[in-house]
């Protein structure tokens, strides 16, 4: 088990996937949050907990960056298969990580409550940081505190995960989606990254990322939308213009359907 303190001048780091448990608290910054096939805003005091081997990332918006501008908490734990054999794990961490969720968004009642615990487990030693971390993450994990966990995501199942290096060419893929947000995006030029035609390429992208590349990006610049309605008091067709909608009604249609509103009440919540 690890703890890493991050001050940086931005969220910036790639879509990236590895075998650790991670629970992840935001103390300064907001953005988006990339957790597999999801897209959400984020802001200071968010807490996720991300299963192993499932591709996460974390972005700035352009506008927020700037010396330590961006802070967070990381946790990580190697999840070794020996522990299920444990009676202590399986009702708590184990039951969790049967379930097929990528992640859980943590309540932020409950978030408010564990991230002193969080910060607290900075300097201590290792075996000291093992109990305390396992501790932490049992009470996030136990069944009681079900209704503070919002579920995020879909997991593969263990036969359907890409390997490796499939693995990181579809984060390196979402990366470049990400990087490439306000240009015209096509399924020919996502193809082009990965070398293959566009059919093959939508049928792939589909089975990995588990949706497909248009309402992936779509998700996204809604995403992007919810963060400007947020942080700004630009106007509704503008913003939806900067996010790389071309037509309102379109716009309108992603954003109801994603959401079950207008922007404009979206805003006024």
């Amino acid at each position: 088990m690890r703890l890493l303190t991050l001050s940086l001048d931005a969220f910036d780091g790639p879509v990236h996937t590895h075998p650790m448990l991670e629970l992840t608290r935001i103390e300064r910054g907001s953005g988006l949050r990339f957790i597999a096939d999801t897209v959400e805003p984020f802001a200071a005091g968010d807490l996720v907990l991300v299963a192993p081997r499932v591709g996460h990332a974390w972005w700035t918006g352009r506008a927020d960056r700037g010396p330590g501008a961006a802070a967070a908490t990381v946790l990580q734990f190697h999840v070794a298969p020996v522990l299920d054999g444990l009676p202590e794990w399986m009702p708590t961490l184990g039951a969790l990580l049967q379930e097929r969720a990528a992640a859980w968004v943590i309540h932020e009642e409950l978030a408010r409550e564990l991230g002193p615990a969080l910060q607290a487990l900075a300097g201590t030693e290792r075996l000291e940081l093992l109990g305390l971390g396992l501790a932490l993450l049992a009470r996030i994990a136990a069944p009681a505190a079900a209704r503070w966990r919002r579920p995020l995501g879909t997991r593969a199942l263990a036969d359907d995960e890409p390997n490796e290096l499939m693995a990181r060419r579809v984060d390196q893929l979402l990366t470049w989606i990400r990087d490439h947000l306000h240009d015209e995006l096509t399924v020919a030029a996502a193809a082009a990254q990965l070398h293959v035609s566009p059919a093959a390429f939508s049928r792939s992208f589909k089975r990995l990322v588990g949706r497909s590349f248009t309402d992936y990006v779509n998700d996204l610049r809604i995403a992007e939308v919810q963060l400007l309605l947020r942080r700004t008091d630009r106007p509704v067709t503008e913003i939806a213009a900067a996010c790389g909608f071309t037509t309102l009604s379109n716009f309108n249609a992603h954003f109801r359907r994603r959401l079950g509103m207008s922007p404009r009440d979206y805003r006024r919540r």
